[in-house]
């Protein structure tokens, strides 16, 4: 006779396979309370390391602190004194520190290898605690700290960050941490949840294309969906490349350093200072399929070409699956192409988001490829360049900023301001720029 008993709780969760996938997805108060249903339950979580192993603390009320500013000048805040000797980094550190302590005497903080405190009130102070403890107390490996506003202020906290990250891949033993998360963005990508935002994103492509990035990273998104702390070359002492390179085998970001040609004293005579390459490119260059410092690749060049890839992996703390990005259909792993903002000014569609690059088009040049309508109007751009297409301005349905866009002239310019034939213009006040006839393919 067969039995039709529903199996428990215990007997589903004694099969590792769904104990690490539905474990890792159980906030911490749940996990507290089922502790405390029976011994059997409590005996099965607490014998296993991994019950613990991915901590998410956005979700703790008590771990977060108001961030109204603290007594000054001897005015009561919320209506009582505060100690005069208690810093705002003691003060802002409180109620994480209580958490760690309760953990550490349950013998919990211990199995911790990711650790999530994004939105949180993290300050330098807890960020080192973690980073370069050689207690034994903390041994994450995986920590996302993104979005925590202490660290909003890129003048003060971002040096210290960086002189965080230089003293723990230059100390003697090499730290516990291995991924963290810090200057991305915790606020969910809007056009990732709606259904027509893969039409949206095929848009931006080649018609070639049939690959469309799952990550994007590797999408030609208008902005970075990260927060854009954009340069260090003004804080003194820091240099950021130098740490970064320290770094590489020992700690991986969630963001990564511009390889701009601007930035190379061998390309340019007074190089830019080095900044966080934060506006993804999608594909190289319109014109060459590349860029002059390449792409990065996950396998195949060095591993501080590549981010990061949000959110942190929940059912694993490895590192590698951290970065890795998914396989395209081919088996190969997609390029990464990503700037900072000035290495790609003036040299992207603000439409379809394609560019040239520095080999392709010096800064004279680049009018040949991505220009505005009012230069085409005034005859910036070589006639050659624009297909013989007749371009009107007055009539056409966009807003009138339309006419300083950076618009390419292989697609978006003719799609936006090109028309073919005169009967098109019929009953338009129109200014037209009308071209000679030129081979298509031109």
């Amino acid at each position: 006779m067969t039995s039709t008993a529903t199996p428990c709780l215990i007997s589903v969760l004694s099969n590792s396979l769904i104990f690490n996938l539905i474990i890792p997805r159980v906030p911490i108060q749940s996990l507290l309370a089922l502790l405390s249903t029976s011994r059997s339950i409590r005996s099965l979580l607490k014998s296993s390391p991994d019950t613990f192993r991915y901590l998410d603390f956005t979700d703790l009320p008590v771990a977060n602190v108001d961030r109204t500013p603290l007594d000054t000048g001897g005015i009561s805040w919320r209506a009582e004194r505060m100690d005069e000797a208690l810093t705002e980094e003691e003060f802002f550190s409180g109620p994480l520190r209580g958490i760690f302590y309760s953990l550490t005497q349950q013998k919990i903080l211990q199995n911790v290898s990711t650790l999530i405190l994004d939105g949180m009130a993290v300050t330098t102070d807890i960020l080192e605690e973690i980073m370069l403890d050689t207690s034994g107390g903390f041994n994450v490996r995986v920590l996302s700290v993104r979005g925590c506003f202490k660290f909003n202020y890129p003048q003060v906290e971002t040096k210290k960050i960086f002189q965080l990250i230089r003293a723990a891949v230059t100390q003697p033993t090499p730290p516990r941490l291995k991924a963290l998360y810090i200057f991305g963005c915790t606020t969910p990508i809007t056009y990732l949840k709606d259904p027509n935002w893969r039409a949206e994103a095929l848009r931006l492509f080649p018609n070639s294309v049939a690959y469309l990035p799952e990550d994007p990273w590797y999408l030609p998104l208008s902005s970075s969906p990260r927060q854009i702390i954009d340069h260090f070359g003004n804080l003194p002492g820091i240099n950021a490349e130098k740490i970064i390179e320290a770094a590489e085998g020992v700690m991986k970001f969630d963001f990564i350093l511009c390889r701009g040609p601007n930035h190379d004293s061998n390309f340019t005579e007074d190089p830019i200072v080095m900044r966080l390459a934060a506006l993804p490119l999608g594909f190289g260059c319109m014109s060459c399929g590349t860029s002059p410092e390449g792409p990065g690749v996950y396998g195949k060049t060095p591993s501080g070409w590549l981010p990061l890839l949000a959110p942190p992996p929940i059912t694993t703390s490895s590192v590698e699956a951290a970065w890795r990005p998914p396989k395209k259909p081919d088996g190969t792993y997609p390029e990464l192409y990503a700037r900072c903002y000035t290495c790609v000014q003036h040299r992207r569609c603000t439409r379809c988001r394609s560019w040239i690059c520095e080999n392709c088009a010096n800064d004279s040049e680049i009018a040949n490829f991505i220009a505005r309508f009012v230069d085409v109007e005034a005859g910036v751009v070589p006639t050659e360049y624009l297909h013989g297409v007749v371009y009107n301005w007055e009539g056409r349905p966009v807003g009138r900023r339309g006419e300083y866009d950076l618009l390419c002239l292989r697609r978006c310019m003719k799609e936006v301001f090109g028309y073919r034939r005169e009967f098109e213009f019929s009953g338009f006040p129109s200014t037209l720029l009308r071209l000679e006839d030129t081979p298509e393919g031109l």
